[in-house]
Formats: C-alpha cells, sequence, structure tokens
C-alpha cells in the first residue's frame, strides 16, 4: 500500500514523498499492517487428494532422473574410471575420486518427483519433407577467387616454412593486414 495522505497523529495533509509529518514530526507509515487473508489454508506445496499421490523416488524414473538400470550403468561406468586411471599412472586421480564420487554419485542418485500416471503426450507426427530447391552451379568467378585464394594461402605458408627471413616478415606482415581487413569488413558490413 502506499503511503498515506494525511498524518496519523494530527490529521495534517502530506505529499506522497514524505517519511515525516513537517508540522508534528510523527513518522508516515508507507505499509499499513492489514488482516491475514489466509487462516492455515495456504501452503506451499500442492497436496494430492486422491488418485496418483506424487513422491520423490530414487527407484522410479522421472523426466529429471534415471530409473534403477540407467543408475547403475552410470554408477559402474563412473566407478571404471577408477582403475582406468590408475592403470595409466595418474595416481593423482586416486587423491581426487573421493571428492568427485560424493557429487557424481550424489548427483546420479538423486531423488526424482515422481508423478504416477503422468500423462505422456502422444508422439508429434513428422512434418512432411519439402525437397529443397536444387543449388545452381557456382559462378565461375567465386570458383576462380577461391582457387586463387588457396594458391596463395598455401604458398604463403610454404615460404614462412621454408623461405629467408624477409621473405616470411613479409608473408607476416601481409597476413595481418589481410586479417585486419576481413576482420573489420565483417564488423562494419553487421
Amino acid at each position: 500500500m502506499p503511503a498515506a495522505r494525511a498524518c496519523r497523529a494530527c490529521g495534517t495533509r502530506l505529499p506522497a514523498d514524505v517519511r515525516w509529518c513537517g508540522l508534528c514530526h510523527a513518522p508516515v507509515r508507507e505499509f499499513t499492517p492489514r488482516m491475514p487473508l489466509h487462516q492455515g489454508d495456504f501452503v506451499g506445496m500442492p497436496t494430492a487428494t486422491g488418485g496418483y499421490r506424487p513422491h520423490w523416488s530414487r527407484w522410479d524414473r522421472s523426466p529429471t532422473t534415471f530409473g534403477p538400470a540407467g543408475r547403475i550403468v552410470a554408477t559402474l561406468l563412473f566407478l571404471a574410471t577408477l582403475p582406468l586411471a590408475l592403470q595409466a599412472g595418474n595416481f593423482m586421480y586416486l587423491f581426487v575420486f573421493p571428492v568427485v564420487a560424493v557429487v557424481v554419485l550424489g548427483g546420479i542418485w538423486a531423488p526424482g518427483w515422481i508423478v504416477p500416471g503422468e500423462i505422456e503426450l502422444p508422439p508429434v507426427p513428422e512434418a512432411p519433407r519439402i525437397e529443397p530447391a536444387p543449388e545452381p552451379p557456382p559462378a565461375t568467378a567465386m570458383v576462380v577467387f577461391r582457387v586463387v585464394a588457396w594458391t596463395v594461402g598455401v604458398g604463403a605458408l610454404l615460404v614462412f616454412a621454408y623461405g629467408p627471413t624477409q621473405a616470411k616478415a613479409a608473408v607476416l606482415a601481409l597476413t595481418v593486414l589481410g586479417g585486419l581487413y576481413a576482420f573489420f569488413r565483417g564488423f562494419l558490413v553487421r
């Protein structure tokens, strides 16, 4: 509720943005206490009165957890990492494994919220496939550009790998300039 428009102590009319009465200096209450709306009938979680009763379970499959078979397989796969790591010579894993095991196994065996008889949606029928239009053959100029670009790129790599120092510096400088040009061209086009 907003602040009162009149002082409760002296009755002076008050603007909306004051915290104290200007005449008697009484504090202005911003929120007036009210009577409770509910008499114990307000709950935080819905309770089932009949039919299926939702519950927490480690052994039933839920939308966010595996069933018992999946949990056992996941546990065995996780536990199989210890001998494999030790066989590979990773002895630090032996010290880290207990900490990781608490977290991972706690997640695998966490209880899930089960709603028995929950209605599953029928599978959505697959949309009819629309074949895309055949692509036109690539433009000759684009093919030529790609062949030239690849040739220049491979040549620059060979010069950078096996050429003299001055040629390596020139290739590096041209690559940096070309990269900056491509970056800013792509950035400014957007």
